[in-house]
């Protein structure tokens, strides 16, 4: 799949993974199957960045351009000037939001607001909070070892996740910095959430990293780098069906109490790999 000298990027050791039910390369990379009682999850493989890193945040002129005050204020006072973050390894990251199908499956309830639409197991779970995705999922894949994920789902961090959402790119959104109807759930303009994959994937193969539902992210929150964290609040990405398109951009940080739920928050969930830098050869000094 790579030459030997980008042998950096691969998950040695761990492909197949020991979780998947199926597993390929396309044109989007690596993808294997995470498989719970009938229903599949596909996990993307984001490849580390090397030394060159990614561009994490967003220029002055990115939020003067904002629309909407109280985003623009918000966008002030949270995000930061682009900086170079280096993302050493690689992770699984789950191509869509964590579905109100999946998360049944593995605690055996749907807390969702939209649960009763036809379509509502394709639908993003919401309600769940920050201590009931780690309480219930991701607890309930520790305490079932034959699922064999063991101890490595987890929730990404604010840089994976913006790493993630990126693809590549340094505008506001995947696909530039305009915002597109036809490429996110956002502004109400459906009345709630929507299936997963109604819009297209960025270039990794991800659905909605704009808009749908804001997504949780392991961190602590910090309103400035450097800040002292907060306990009590965990970091959210990624905008929501309700907000305007600004929220949704990938530079983009908002925060919530970890026990707070609502109708507009969800998650996705990213899978460790056994191998750190250290297994990878040249790559960690390439």
């Amino acid at each position: 799949m790579w030459l030997a000298e980008d042998a950096w990027r691969a998950p040695i050791g761990d492909f197949p993974p020991c979780w998947a039910s199926a597993w390929g390369d396309d044109s989007y990379g690596l993808w294997a199957d995470l498989a719970i009682d009938g229903i599949s999850q596909r996990m993307r493989w984001i490849e580390p960045s090397g030394p060159e890193g990614f561009w994490m945040g967003a220029s002055q002129a990115e939020r003067n351009a904002i629309k909407g005050n109280a985003v623009r204020d918000l966008a002030n006072q949270y995000e930061h000037e682009p900086r170079c973050v280096v993302v050493q390894e690689g992770f699984w990251l789950a191509d869509t939001p964590c579905t109100q199908a999946l998360w049944r499956a593995v605690t055996g309830e749907n807390p969702s607001h939209f649960q009763v639409q036809p379509d509502a197991f394709e639908r993003p779970v919401e309600q769940v909070s920050w201590n009931d995705v780690m309480n219930k999922f991701i607890a309930g894949f520790i305490a079932t070892p034959e699922w064999g994920t063991m101890d490595r789902l987890c929730l990404p961090t604010e840089e994976q996740w913006e790493y993630a959402a990126r693809a590549g790119s340094r505008s506001a959104y995947w696909w530039g910095d305009t915002p597109d109807d036809a490429r996110a759930n956002w502004n109400r303009l459906h009345g709630g959430t929507t299936a997963v994959k109604r819009f297209s994937p960025n270039p990794w193969g991800l659905f909605d990293m704009h808009g749908n539902v804001w997504e949780w992210c392991a961190d602590r929150w910090q309103p400035r780098l450097g800040a002292r964290p907060d306990l009590k609040r965990r970091v959210l990405r990624g905008g929501a069906w309700f907000d305007i398109p600004s929220s949704a951009r990938a530079a983009h940080r908002f925060r919530w109490e970890c026990a707070d739920a609502n109708r507009y928050q969800g998650f996705r969930f990213a899978m460790r790999s056994p191998c750190g830098p250290q297994a990878r050869g040249g790559g960690a000094s390439r």
